[in-house]
């Protein structure tokens, strides 16, 4: 008859065996394994009973039903797959009305969704998981992709405006730098003011139109070196114009907040809002505003200013941080002044 036999081990684990025991000696038909705690001996011995079931052909007094536990530690991963990823990327798409592109198109949006790479390792993964094959020679029709994207831009609104339900009231535009693993550029990548801190490095600017909940409408790209308040107005204008019934107001930061710019928006008759400085304000309407404001979280008052009605709200918390830093600067220049240091860094604060 089979009996489980727990043994210590050198190693401090508990050994779980199936013996057989012959008047005082014993016989050990199967090893079962080292466990670590309770929890992991209590696994080994369901699977011993499972083994002498097995070979004695059996059946208990009280069957209990047997569970299936997979021990994660003792697994072994023999395949991945992202089917499923595929397929409902696929169907988000063609939700999108997007399903009629190239499926080179496709297959790399949805690869760089699933595990973002460069195009030559995505082409590698496609075939991998999915058994979709490309040629490395893609790099010569990736080009071409370009021309489809108008048509894109369209599927887009068409799903916010109909999907989504916006009204379009509002759209937000900003601006970021991508950079690349080189140093050698050209009339299109460009060193620029880096978002990265990439300083040296060719970069790209890319702006971007969205709904006021987030959703893209419209991208352009510029070069490396294109002062970001020059991107705006080229991709309002040619979203306006493609969509002549729609005439939203366009938020963007403050780094848009250029009267040479704004000065265009006002003479095409474009409604903004933009970020604005007080910095750049004269201290008679920096105190006005002050008085206006008195100090209370919360409080809102509007301005009248050379770029328009200016909205001001005040915040107890930004104005603590605000105050916490200034009183940093003032300590530093004070220690500054007391050893009489001199040099750059004295003169910056």
């Amino acid at each position: 008859m089979f009996s489980i036999r727990k043994v210590r081990t050198k190693s401090g684990s508990i050994a779980i065996q199936v013996v057989r025991y012959v008047g005082h000696s014993s016989r050990v038909y199967k090893h079962i394994g080292s466990a670590k705690n309770d929890e992991e001996v209590e696994v080994l011995k369901a699977t011993a009973k499972r083994w002498i079931e097995d070979q004695t052909a059996q059946s208990s007094l009280f069957p209990v039903q047997r569970q299936k536990i997979l021990q994660v530690e003792r697994g072994e991963c023999v395949n991945v797959t992202h089917w499923f990823a595929w397929k409902f990327f696929m169907s988000c798409a063609e939700e999108c009305g997007l399903n009629g592109f190239p499926a080179l198109l496709l297959d790399l949006a949805i690869m760089r969704l699933i595990e973002p790479s460069s195009k030559l390792r995505a082409i590698s993964l496609l075939s991998q998981y999915f058994g979709i094959s490309y040629s490395e020679r893609i790099y010569k029709n990736i080009p071409k992709l370009i021309i489809h994207k108008s048509d894109i831009e369209q599927s887009a609104f068409k799903l916010a405006y109909k999907k989504f339900k916006e009204s379009f009231c509002f759209v937000l535009y900003d601006v970021t730098t991508l950079y690349f693993e080189t140093f050698k550029d050209d009339e299109f990548r460009v060193p620029g003011f880096s978002k990265d801190n990439k300083p040296q490095q060719p970069q790209i600017v890319i702006g971007l139109l969205t709904t006021q909940s987030g959703f893209p409408l419209a991208y352009e790209v510029f070069s490396g070196n294109t002062f970001e308040g020059n991107t705006m107005l080229p991709i309002v204008e040619e979203f306006i114009i493609k969509h002549q019934n729609i005439k939203p107001i366009i938020v963007a930061d403050a780094a848009m907040l250029d009267e040479e710019r704004l000065e265009e928006l006002r003479q095409k008759k474009i409604s903004y809002i933009v970020g604005a400085r007080l910095a750049n304000a004269s201290l008679t309407l920096v105190k006005q505003i002050h008085d206006h404001l008195q100090c209370v979280n919360g409080a809102v008052s509007r301005f009248s200013s050379k770029h328009g009605h200016l909205i001001c709200d005040f915040s107890s918390k930004r104005y603590k941080k605000e105050t916490f830093e200034l009183h940093k600067q003032i300590l530093k220049a004070e220690e500054l002044v007391a050893k009489q240091s001199s040099g750059n860094r004295v003169k910056f604060v």
